[in-house]
């Protein structure tokens, strides 16, 4: 309706008056900018005197000091050995999770994802990567099949929010006539690692079924029932043991995990925390967000091999351009201090014995180090220039703002279980 003496023309001028962007962001500062998410644990991480680490929008549990333990390192080192020895548990809850559905989800994957998810078997697990439109890498994680117009992807917590946006732009610009649609359930849900040499037994004691080899294989997934809850029982590990992970409604989270920690307790194990799982995940040789810093390739990263040579995918032909690939690019390598002081610092440059740390002199830098109570030692990533073929030579690691001047040896990125038996026991 009119309103009367205006003239249609006057009145949508009225309507499509400009609202400044300052009114709707009024009051957006600090906190209310960016506004906290919490475990489903949080509470019970409190209680247990958890310090907490901010790590993207999310709260998580550094470590879970016992009584008589003045540092984090000796709760780290203790909560490492749970999962190396016996079985540990951790809310990873934090982990994005994108639900991805239509009759042409397969077909959307393919196009997202530098492997072939339209083949994957239902009940199935991949790991996968994602590259961006001009070839370096976006992210990488799993990709679940639930059914079959039905799939489950995950990223890491601090990437989620830039994959929804890449998923949404390939969708609107380069897939616009395809049948898909995908919405972040990361929420919805609370999830909780098992891992360690007795997660199967503990996951069997806590849901009365057997989970052997045949029954729930490496990188498969199961419906199971935990005290009348739907759940979701994932076979993954980013801890390189036989692991798990289980899936349910969020409002069941605190529950389910004080119920895992005590199972877990009772078997010599207990929970762990960030610190715990980063360590867990270097000696291991996997990447995050530290390595994955979007100057990275596939190639780089030792993962050439995950872009199918069958199918095309975005960023596929940019990933093949000589400057992205090759001897003169940072690859990913592990690193052991080898000097007097066998200490190792994120952040570090990489330099030839001899030669001053400058510009023109620079073979790469550490990205991810820890003390690790496995191997005795500190170890590190990092990416050094033709570094896969100086596997055994010596680097020195540089940090001038710290006075920090240490020998390195350039080692294998895997430094425990190299072949993988563990994970698939």
């Amino acid at each position: 309706m009119m309103r009367k003496g205006k003239s249609l023309a006057d009145q949508s001028m009225m309507i499509s008056t400009p609202i400044p962007l300052a009114a709707l962001g009024a009051g957006g500062v600090g906190k209310d900018f960016q506004p906290p998410r919490y475990l489903p644990t949080h509470k019970l991480n409190k209680q247990m005197n958890a310090p907490m680490v901010k790590e993207g929008d999310w709260f998580r549990p550094r470590c879970f000091p016992h009584k008589g333990e003045t540092h984090w390192r000796q709760a780290c080192d203790r909560e490492v050995g749970y999962v190396r020895n016996h079985v540990g548990v951790c809310d990873v809850s934090s982990l994005g999770k994108i639900n991805i559905k239509g009759q042409d989800a397969a077909a959307f994957l393919d196009m997202v994802y530098t492997s072939k998810m339209s083949s994957l078997e239902l009940g199935r697990i991949v790991y996968g990567l994602m590259l961006r439109e001009d070839g370096f890498v976006l992210e990488n994680g799993t990709c679940t099949r639930l059914a079959e117009n039905h799939f489950l992807i995950t990223t890491t917590a601090i990437a989620e929010k830039d994959v929804m946006a890449h998923l949404e732009f390939v969708h609107q610009s380069l897939a616009t006539p395809l049948d898909v649609s995908f919405i972040s359930v990361t929420d919805d849900f609370a999830q909780f690692a098992v891992a360690g040499p007795k997660s199967r037994e503990l996951l069997e004691q806590l849901l009365r079924i057997d989970l052997n080899n045949e029954i729930l294989p490496f990188l498969a997934v199961m419906d199971v029932i935990v005290s009348d809850v739907k759940a979701k029982l994932f076979r993954i590990s980013f801890s390189g043991e036989l692991g798990y992970e289980i899936s349910v409604p969020r409002k069941y989270g605190d529950g389910l995990m004080r119920e895992l920690i005590k199972l877990a307790q009772e078997m010599a194990g207990g929970i762990y925390g960030l610190e715990a799982l980063n360590v867990l995940r270097i000696e291991k040789g996997f990447v995050n967000h530290r390595e994955i810093d979007g100057r990275v390739t596939a190639d780089d990263l030792g993962k050439s091999a995950l872009i199918s040579p069958n199918k095309d995918c975005v960023g596929k032909i940019m990933a093949a351009r000589v400057g992205l690939h090759g001897a003169h690019r940072g690859q990913l390598v592990g690193l052991r201090p080898c000097a007097a002081v066998k200490k190792l610092l994120a952040g570090s440059v990489m330099v030839e014995q001899g030669e001053k740390p400058i510009r023109e002199n620079l073979k790469g830098h550490v990205t991810s180090v820890c003390y690790s109570p496995t191997m005795g030692q500190m170890i590190g990533l990092g990416f050094v220039k033709n570094g896969r073929a100086r596997l055994g030579e010596k680097i020195r690691a540089v940090d001038l703002v710290r006075d920090f001047d240490t020998l390195c040896e350039i080692v294998d990125p895997v430094f425990y279980d190299k072949e993988g038996v563990k994970l698939r026991g």
